[in-house]
C-alpha cells in the first residue's frame, strides 16, 4: 500500500507542469485564446512524442503509416498553434516551448526508461 502511494507521489512530479504564458494588458478573451493555443501545442507536441515512442517498437506496416499520419497531424496543429501564438508575443513563445522541451525530457525520460 505505502509502494502505491509513493509510486501515485513520484507520477504526480513527473505530470506535465508547463506555466501558461500570460499577457499583463490582454483582454480576457485575448488571455483565454492564449491559453488554449499554449494548450493545443502542448498537446501536440507531447500525443507527437508518444507516438515517435510506439513508432520505434512496432513492426507492422499499416500501423507504423497510422502513427506517421497521426504524427504528422500533430506536428500540423503544433505549428497552427504557433504560428498564432507568435502573433502575440515571439519571446512569450520562446519561453513557453523552452518550458515545454523540458518539461518533455524530464516526464518522456521517465516513463520510457
Amino acid at each position: 500500500m505505502e509502494n502505491r502511494e509513493n509510486r501515485q507521489e513520484q507520477d504526480v512530479d513527473a505530470r506535465i507542469g508547463i506555466v501558461p504564458v500570460a499577457l499583463p494588458h490582454a483582454s480576457d478573451e485575448a488571455q483565454k485564446r492564449l491559453l488554449e493555443l499554449q494548450l493545443k501545442m502542448a498537446t501536440s507536441s507531447i500525443n507527437h512524442e508518444y507516438a515517435r515512442l510506439q513508432f520505434d517498437e512496432i513492426n507492422d506496416r499499416s500501423e507504423r503509416e497510422d502513427l506517421l499520419d497521426y504524427m504528422h497531424d500533430c506536428h500540423r496543429q503544433y505549428g497552427e498553434a504557433r504560428v498564432e501564438l507568435m502573433a502575440y508575443d515571439p519571446y512569450a513563445l520562446a519561453d513557453f516551448e523552452a518550458d515545454l522541451m523540458r518539461q518533455k525530457q524530464t516526464t518522456i525520460t521517465h516513463y520510457h526508461a
